[in-house]
C-alpha cells in the first residue's frame, strides 16, 4: 500500500516535526504533481523557508517518488510506455534539490520566474473558465437535477480521462479495454465532481486541476492523504471514503 499526499500535506510536514516523525516510516509517495506545485509556486519567491522545508520533507521520501505525470502514469497501467525522467523533468529535480539545500532564486531571474508562474496560472484559469461556462449551459438545459446526478456516467468520465491520455501522448496511447476499476478513486470522484459542477453553484478553480489529477496515482488498496475539506467531502460523496488516509 502506498500513500499519495496532496501538495499541502508537504507544507504541513515541513511545519510540524511531530507529524513528520509519526509518518516518516510510512510508504508516502511524492509525485510529479507535488514536485510541480512546489517548484512552481509563489511561495518560492515570497516564503522561501515554507517552501524549502516542504521540499526537504519530500526528499525524505525520495525512494518512493513517482516521477511520471499523472496521466502518463495512468497510461503506463495499460501500456508499455517509457518516461525519461532526466530528459523530461531533470531540470526541475536539480532545481528542487538545490533549493532544498539552501539555494535561492537569483535576483536577476526573479521576474522571469514570476512571469512563468503567472503564465501557468493564466492557463489553468482559462481551462477553468471554459468548463464553468460549459457547466452553466448544462445547468440551463437540465430539467431534473436529481435524475441527472443518479445517471451512471462513469464510462463517459473514463472517456474524458482517455481523451486526456491521448492528447498527452499525441494519440500514441489510450485506455481501450482498460478496467476503470484500477483507477476507481479518480473516475468516481471526478464523475461526482462534474455532476456537482453541473447541478450546483460550485465553480472549478485553477488549483482543482492539480487536486483531481493527483488522484490518478491512487489504486485499489492505496490511500490518499488530504486535509482539504472540499475534496474529502467529494471523495466521500462519491462512495470512496475508504481511500482516505487518516492520521
Amino acid at each position: 500500500m502506498k500513500i499519495i499526499a496532496d501538495t499541502n500535506i508537504w507544507y504541513y510536514l515541513g511545519q510540524n516535526s511531530e507529524l513528520f516523525e509519526n509518518v516518516r516510516n510510512q510508504r508516502i509517495s511524492p509525485t510529479f504533481v507535488n514536485i510541480y506545485e512546489l517548484s512552481k509556486s509563489d511561495n518560492i519567491l515570497n516564503n522561501e523557508e515554507l517552501s524549502r522545508k516542504a521540499i526537504q520533507k519530500l526528499f525524505a521520501f525520495k525512494s518512493n517518488v513517482i516521477y511520471e505525470p499523472p496521466f502518463i502514469y495512468v497510461a503506463q497501467l495499460h501500456n508499455d510506455l517509457e518516461f525519461d525522467t532526466l530528459k523530461e523533468i531533470g531540470v526541475w529535480l536539480t532545481f528542487t534539490e538545490k533549493f532544498a539545500k539552501g539555494h535561492t532564486i537569483e535576483p536577476s531571474k526573479r521576474d522571469d520566474f514570476k512571469k512563468e508562474i503567472d503564465r501557468i496560472r493564466d492557463n489553468l484559469n482559462s481551462g477553468a473558465n471554459f468548463f464553468n461556462e460549459e457547466a452553466e449551459k448544462i445547468r440551463e438545459r437540465l430539467k431534473n437535477k436529481k435524475e441527472h446526478k443518479q445517471k451512471d456516467t462513469h464510462q463517459l468520465t473514463g472517456g474524458f480521462i482517455n481523451f486526456i491520455i491521448e492528447t498527452t501522448t499525441d494519440k500514441q496511447y489510450n485506455l481501450e479495454s482498460f478496467d476503470l476499476n484500477n483507477i476507481e478513486l479518480l473516475v468516481r470522484t471526478l464523475d461526482h465532481f462534474f455532476k456537482t459542477l453541473e447541478t450546483s453553484k460550485m465553480k472549478i478553480k485553477d488549483n482543482d486541476w492539480f487536486d483531481f489529477s493527483i488522484l490518478s496515482y491512487v489504486q485499489p488498496g492505496d490511500k490518499y492523504w488530504t486535509n482539504d475539506s472540499k475534496w474529502i467531502r467529494l471523495i466521500k460523496d462519491a462512495g470512496c471514503g475508504e481511500y482516505l488516509y487518516e492520521k
